[in-house]
């Protein structure tokens, strides 16, 4: 008789393998056409892009992120990742509009409020390890960030402008803390990829430390609630254990 796999086993298997695949320590970036992605909101990435051009900003490559494209289950079309660097290299941005790739998700997420909307991220790398990172990919949020990775999440309406002005005040207040501490700059495609790399093997390591997930982000990632969260949580240490012997 075949074994029957039990709910919590499942989706706790599905769990890892999602997040093995998708915080990996180097991801691959490929340079794309924005054209190929007409099913995402180019008025956004072009609209926003000539915003932060007017504020300093230059363009450094559209790329889509492979890595997560590809992530066994994954639930989003393909996006479209256009980014650029401000006017002295301390802060990258990315723009992306996440897409869900079934109709019926992206029906009921809309219903529930948890569709997830288009996204600005600013980030700046310093010279000690660390990251400041202000997005308002409020979806994200359920998942915690490593200790060197300053993460602030802004309301998921908050104008992309807003978003690049509140990172700089953050990014101050960062480095007054740290004497002799300075961002670094990024002007370059390739120098950008380098610095996410950095940035995805301290996501990748922490995953690795905190046994893939915890429970506390479990619950946060529910849609329909946290009652299932401890046993999910449960069957991922137990994934964890088997694999381990």
């Amino acid at each position: 008789m075949a074994y029957a796999m039990h709910p919590t086993e499942r989706a706790a298997k599905e769990i890892l393998a999602s997040i093995e695949a998708t915080f990996q320590p180097t991801h691959r970036f490929v340079r794309v056409e924005a054209s190929r992605y007409r099913h995402l909101d180019l008025r956004f990435y072009d609209r926003t892009a000539s915003d932060l051009k007017a504020r300093g900003f230059t363009m450094l490559a559209d790329v889509e992120d492979r890595t997560v494209t590809e992530t066994p289950g994954t639930v989003l079309s393909a996006i479209l990742v256009r980014t650029m660097a401000s006017r002295d290299g301390t802060v990258m941005c990315a723009l992306y509009h996440p897409h869900i790739r079934r109709f019926t998700l992206r029906a009921l997420l809309w219903l529930l409020r948890k569709l997830p909307g288009k996204v600005t991220d600013m980030e700046t790398e310093c010279t000690d390890g660390s990251f400041v990172v202000t997005t308002n990919a409020v979806s994200a949020a359920a998942f915690d960030s490593p200790p060197l990775i300053a993460t602030e999440y802004v309301p998921a309406t908050t104008a992309p402008l807003d978003v690049y002005a509140r990172h700089t005040q953050r990014v101050a207040e960062h480095l007054a803390t740290r004497p002799g501490v300075q961002a670094r700059t990024i002007t370059s495609h390739d120098a950008m990829v380098a610095s996410q790399n950095r940035m995805n093997a301290l996501k990748a390591a922490f995953r690795g430390e905190v046994g893939g997930v915890t429970r506390e982000e479990l619950e946060r990632l529910s849609v329909f609630g946290t009652r299932l969260a401890g046993d999910v949580h449960a069957a991922v240490v137990q994934e964890r254990i088997q694999r381990a012997v």
